[in-house]
């Protein structure tokens, strides 16, 4: 298995159903986004990865100088910083200037709350429907464990795997 190494690296944090990993991720000029979209590769590289359980964050439970992950698994990436993970235009025609709208998600283990940015006729199904690329970027989020929700992981934005979006409630 061989990564393409981008120039750049990201500080960004990858839940699974059951695990964090805190870790870098290469990426190239292009973005995060484009790494994300990339259907010739199903993994990402992960440099310095903390890996810790869902319910005990604060434990670590390993640490590898390198690592690979599967982008289907991945529930969402929690990024502290908008620019990382910018997407492209919002679903809907792109004639209307976005809004925001409060938003919220199930998926296994976790739920989320945020805003998202569309525009003002959309529905949620047209989000999930029409969002471009694999991820839907929820600004100002948080991430709430279902069966523990006094742990809760919060970033200025959170990419959502659509496939493991189980519900989605838009204001």
């Amino acid at each position: 298995m061989s990564f393409s190494v981008g120039r750049n690296q990201i500080a960004s944090e990858f839940f699974t159903p059951g695990y964090r990993i805190s870790c870098r991720v290469p990426v190239p000029v292009s973005g995060l986004n484009a790494l994300l979209a990339d259907p010739l590769h199903s993994y990402l590289q992960l440099q310095d990865a903390y890996i810790s359980r869902i319910y005990t964050p604060g434990e670590i439970v390993a640490h590898y100088e390198t690592a690979a992950i599967r982008k289907d698994n991945v529930l969402f990436i929690l990024l502290s910083r908008v620019e990382e993970g910018s997407l492209p235009t919002s679903p809907g025609g792109g004639f209307l200037r976005p809004v925001a709208k409060q938003a919220f998600l199930t998926l296994p283990a976790f739920e989320i709350r945020g805003r998202v940015e569309t525009d003002p006729s959309v529905t949620p199904r047209d989000v999930l429907v029409q969002a471009i690329g694999r991820f839907i970027p929820i600004h100002d989020g948080t991430a709430t464990v279902a069966l523990f929700p006094k742990i809760a992981f919060g970033g200025r934005l959170i990419l959502v795997n659509k496939e493991h979006i189980e519900t989605l409630g838009v204001e």
